[in-house]
């Protein structure tokens, strides 16, 4: 874990700022195009952390996207917000199918309808 952290302090400007602005485009879209402004935003924190550790998970694994240095940054920010973004949809369509199972195994109750009542 202590290493991680020291990995982590030792990421360079350009690899933020590339996994910012894939974060931000994959939030505009959630946010725009799909219409789940809540979803966009939880996923936010997410998507920025998918990005900043993608590269140090290609780097530790010794796997090179690109020859070049900087195609190869963004390549792999890149596909570390587009990870972080099906783990979040994952996760949210399991939760949605868990929801829809225990509403359906709930046993509603019928209500009588109540008598009417006649005017005298």
């Amino acid at each position: 874990m202590d290493e991680l952290l020291w990995q982590i302090k030792d990421i360079d400007s350009f690899s933020v700022y590339v996994t910012a602005a894939f974060a931000v485009a994959v939030f505009l879209f959630l946010r725009e195009l799909a219409q789940v402004p809540l979803l966009a935003l939880v996923s936010l924190p997410f998507l920025m952390a998918g990005g900043v550790l993608a590269p140090l998970f290609y780097r530790a694994q010794m796997i090179t996207l690109a020859y070049d240095k900087d195609a190869n940054v963004a390549a792999m920010c890149a596909s570390g917000v587009l990870a972080a973004l099906a783990l979040v949809v994952a996760v949210k369509w399991l939760w949605s199918v868990f929801m829809d199972r225990v509403v359906g195994r709930t046993g509603l109750v019928a209500v009588a309808p109540a008598p009417r009542r006649r005017k005298i």
